[in-house]
Formats: C-alpha cells, structure tokens, sequence
C-alpha cells in the first residue's frame, strides 16, 4: 500500500515537473523570439537612418553643433540618425562630435565653391577644451581668408561659443541674451569629512609636494601648494584666451572683458540690459531677433553640418591603399588609461595596445612610415600606461618616427607614454606635466565596527593580511609607500632619459606640478608649440615623406559592447543622467565615484591628474 501512494506521488511530481519544464521552456522561447525580433527590428532601423536623405549640397554652412567636441567619437553618426528616427529630431547636449571630422568639413567647404558662407549657432554648443577650440578656430580663420564670410548668432553666449564666435565677421545677439565671458575657474569636490562620517580609512601614498590628485580624499579643501600651481597654468589659460578673441575682434581685452567692477558700472548705465551691454563693449556687432536674422540671411539655403557630407572618407588600409602610398598612422589615446577596452572618456591599453601590434606587425604590408599618437588624457594606472609605452618603444626599435600630438591635457599617464616618442607637439593650452605617483586604498573596518560586523582571523604573515575589512598592515603600508617611491623614480628616469635632462632637473619640475603647453616648452617637456597638423608635418619630415596617406586607427570592436552601447545611447535619459548632464557638481561627482571603480592597478599605482581637468 506505501509502495503504491509512494508511486503515485513520484508520478504527480513528475507530472508537475513536466508542466512546469514545459512552461519554462515556452517561457525561454518567447523571451528569445523577443531578442531576435528586438535585433532585427534594429538592424532594420539602422538600415534604414543609413538611407542618407538627399540634402542639396550648398549654400549656407550652418555649424550647429550640439553636445561636446572630442577628439575621437564613441557612437557613429548613423547611431544619433537612428535616435531621430526613433524618438523624432531631439537637441542632444551629451552628443559626442569628431573634433578632426568637424574640421574636415570646414576644410572641404573652404575649397567648395557651392559652400558661400559658414553661420555658426552655438546655442546647443556645450564645449570643448582650449586646445580644440584653437584648432577649429584655424580652420574658421581659413574659410574666412577664401574670401567667404562668417556670421554667428545666439542667445546666451557660454565662453566656448563666443570663442568660437569671435572668429565671425558679424556677431548677432537676441535681444534678451547675453555673452558670459567672465573668466576660468578650476573647482574640485572634496570628501574627507564625509569619508570621515563613513568611518572609510582612506590609505594614501605618493610622492610629489603638488600631486593634488589624491586632495579630494584626504582634504576638505585644496592645498595652498594646489592652488599656486592651479593659479599659475589657470591664468596662463585665460590670458591666451583673451589674446584670440581680442585679435579676432581687433578690440582690446580690457574693452571686450573689462575687471569686475568696471563692468558691473557699464552695466549699470544700461540698467542692467546684458544684450545692449554687449553691443556697447564690442563683444557683438547687431542685435536681432531670431526672425530678423532669418530674414537677412533667407536668400541663401542653408545645410547643417550633420548633413553636409565628406566627399571621400579613410577607408581600410586594405582597401584605399591599393597604390601602396606611404602611410601615417594616427593612434588615438583619449580618456583616464586604464587595462581593457576603449569606451566612453577611457583609454583602453588593451584596444591601444592591440593596435600597435597590428602596426608594428604591418608596417610592410601597408607602408607605414610613421606614427602619429594623439594623447588627450590626465592619466591613469601605471601598468595600463606602461602596457602602452613599452609597445610603443617596440616600434621604435623598427625606426619608425613616432610624434606625440598633444590634445587638451596629456598629463600623468598621459606624459608617462609620451617618453617613448622621438617628438613632442603641444598645443600653447595643453594642460601637461603633473609627474608624480600616488597609491590610494579604502579599508572599510570603521563603517563596519559601527554597524557591529568584525573581521578576524590568522595569517601567516602580515603582509597576507591585505583586505578591506581591516586596517592595512604596518608592513604593507611600508611595502607599498616603498612602491610608489620607485614608480617615481622610474618616471623622472624615464622623462630624463627622453628630454635628455638629468633626474633632479625633472624632479625640480616634476613633483606633480602641472604646466601649460607654452611653460612646458620652455621647461624642455615638449619640443615644439603646434596642433595636430604640425604634428603630422613633423612625423613626414621624420620620415622624408613628401606625399602620404593618413590612417585614422579604430579599434576592434566587440560587437556586442557596440550593440549594447549603441542602444543604451538611443534610451530616452533617465532623471538621474538629466541631472548629471544639467549640474556640474553633480557631474563631478559622477566621474569621482568611477574613479574608484577604474583604479585597478595590480599594484596600486597611478600617475593621475585629477584637479587639472575640471575648467570652466
């Protein structure tokens, strides 16, 4: 009789089993048909935004940039053409454009006779850095000397739109707007005493009186000896600033951004009007409402720079060097340096890495005779960025000329690769230098003591007892100080053996002192004040080159990153990435807390420039 219910009550249970498996498996179909629909319902759309409309070819140049400049691009245009179809035609201030790419197109549309006139309307413009914005300005300064005019118009001119606008031969204002040209600030958060409030022990290491990077953490404010050093480069920055505007106005600085005082009683006599304030200092030349401007300007169409199209574009070597003409290879390291892939303002030693081994191992093949790395990074891990240099000092072992083109900042990690290079270009803004070496790690056995969770246990050694829910050992504390005391010395040896100096003059301008491109040339870091096509000028005479193609390198894509990566780029932005994209601070705050999540170093180095990258 048991036998028997027992039977039973194994078959019902297998009975259920099969239902629910069948269930299950239902269940893991349908979610799986959803995938593939979802993929191919993409691939649809991604087809579809690369159909490119016919957009006639001429008139009006409009520069209607929205979002940031940046050296090199995560996502494809036909990824923000897919959010439009999707979402309909939206202002994007996150968008990413291609600093090199932007002016390509003023290139082009210079020596383009259907192009007569370039419009620039900033107001979606969020900014880009000084070195950028300088090398957008020569091409500006090209178009306008072929003999075809600039206009700019806006509402509310940020600093990096008026730089930009200075370059026009008219400036028009809205009635109601205003040109916030006020100066430049550098402002860091700093966390101590809510680390404090945490109970989180923080353990810092370093070498160098002015390595500021690591203040945040340990400091309520910035030191006296950050600020003398931030003060020095900020005002060197500000001053360059006001030298272009005030040569592409033909106006003195001190007209066009009187001191504080001066301007508050000019503007005082205009009762406040900000717009006519404008006008009366020089700042603009007309003040028009969005109609009026139309109007005068409707006699010609006008074509967005999204729509205006590169004629020819660098495909694969493979298959567009089929003459076997002399190549340049251009390398690409933007973003905090760390191991892995390239994403979003993070420069993968990986990726970078990979393509330097494709070069050095194609050099024949695709006649490459020089290498141009372009760097626009405050640094990053030690291993990361030595991962980087020691490939590149590979090549040179091929005589392979490798110029350095300095972007907005390369500093830190940034610098650190630069010594394996044969030359140096600096744009006069590079925000360089900051040679020092800091370790930082959090151990969380206060935060946890408070809410009554302890850690205990034996160890053969002290220096196994390594772990976050203990304080640091003495020992490892001396281990890892004695470290970082090293990676210093091997930075300022290997900056001395690259600029022929001794170690104790790199260590007279190093200990983390940050420097602007035109001190850094003075100083011996950089050997010539220039953008990046001095440096591909450069790398050609290196290389007795005389007509040459230039390689844009890409690196290898992982498609599903990309996928995924694309697709988080056309969701709708959440409350939280509004609020990060509108406040600064807040978006401060952001890059602070990943920090943590990127320093990963096996040995907790890092040669970081934190302080020197928050400008406005």
């Amino acid at each position: 009789m048991k036998g028997s219910i027992i039977m039973s009550a194994l078959s019902a249970i297998k009975s259920i089993w099969k239902v629910i498996n069948f269930i299950r498996e239902i269940f893991l179909n349908l979610i799986f048909l959803i995938i593939v629909i979802l993929i191919f319902s993409c691939i649809a759309l991604v087809k579809e935004a690369q159909k490119q409309e016919i957009v006639p070819q001429y008139g009006s140049l409009v520069l209607d940039i929205e979002g940031v400049i940046v050296d090199n691009t995560l996502y494809s245009d036909e990824i923000y053409a897919l959010q439009n179809k999707i979402y309909g035609k939206k202002v994007n201030i996150s968008r990413e454009n291609s600093l090199f790419e932007l002016t390509q197109k003023i290139a082009q549309a210079t020596i383009d006779p259907n192009i007569t006139s370039i419009i620039l309307k900033l107001d979606h413009f969020v900014g880009a850095d000084m070195s950028s914005l300088q090398y957008i300005g020569k091409y500006l300064t090209k178009f306008s000397e072929a003999n075809k005019p600039i206009y700019a118009y806006g509402s509310n001119f940020n600093q990096s739109q008026y730089y930009l606008a200075s370059y026009a031969d008219k400036i028009y204002l809205t009635p109601l707007g205003s040109v916030n040209v006020y100066g430049l600030a550098a402002n860091n958060l700093y966390y101590k005493t809510l680390l404090d409030n945490l109970k989180i022990n923080t353990h810092v290491f370093r070498v160098g009186t002015y390595k500021s990077a690591i203040e945040p953490f340990i400091r309520d404010d910035m030191s006296e000896e950050a600020k003398s050093n931030t003060t020095r480069w900020l005002t060197l920055m500000w001053n360059n600033y006001l030298d272009d505007i005030s040569t592409q106005r033909k106006k003195a600085s001190i007209q066009l951004v009187p001191p504080p005082h001066t301007m508050l009683a000019d503007l005082k006599t205009v009762n406040g009007n900000m717009a006519q304030y404008a006008i009366s200092n020089g700042l603009v030349d007309v003040i028009a409402s969005n109609y009026q401007f139309e109007s005068e300007l409707t006699h010609q169409h006008q074509i967005s720079i999204y729509d205006y199209q590169l004629k020819s574009k660098d495909k694969n070597l493979d298959s567009a060097n089929k003459d076997n003409k002399p190549v340049i290879a251009v390398v690409f390291v933007n973003g905090t340096i760390t191991d892995g892939e390239n994403s979003s303002n993070v420069a993968g030693s990986q990726d970078i890495v990979e393509q330097l081994r494709k070069i050095r191992k194609n050099l024949n093949k695709h006649n490459i005779q020089a290498i141009v790395l372009r760097v626009n990074s405050p640094g990053g891990s030690v291993d990361a960025s030595e991962a980087i240099r020691s490939e590149l000092e590979a090549l040179r072992g091929y005589q392979i000329p490798i110029v350095i083109s300095m972007g907005g900042m390369a500093a830190s990690g940034g610098y650190w690769i630069s010594t394996a290079s044969d030359y140096i270009v600096a744009s006069p803004n590079t925000i360089t230098g900051s040679i020092g070496i800091f370790g930082i790690i959090p151990t969380f056995e206060g935060s946890l003591s408070h809410i009554g969770v302890y850690s205990d246990g034996v160890t053969t050694s002290p220096l196994a007892d390594n772990t976050s829910t203990k304080n640091l050992p003495f020992e490892m504390n001396e281990l890892i100080q004695m470290n970082i005391d090293n990676g210093y010395q091997t930075f300022i040896s290997l900056v001395a053996k690259a600029r022929n100096m001794t170690t104790e003059q790199v260590d007279n301008i190093g200990q983390g002192q940050v420097w602007l491109g035109t001190e850094a040339s003075k100083i011996g870091l950089v050997d010539k004040l220039g953008d990046f096509d001095d440096a591909i000028e450069t790398a050609a005479t290196l290389a007795h080159l005389t007509d040459y193609k230039i390689d844009w390198q890409k690196p290898k894509g992982n498609w599903f990153n990309a996928f995924y990566s694309d697709m988080i780029a056309m969701l709708p932005k959440s409350t939280a990435e509004i609020f990060f994209e509108q406040l600064p601070e807040a978006k401060q705050l952001q890059q602070h807390v990943s920090l943590w999540n990127k320093f990963q170093d096996p040995q907790n180095r890092y040669i970081y420039c934190l302080n020197c990258a928050d400008i406005r």
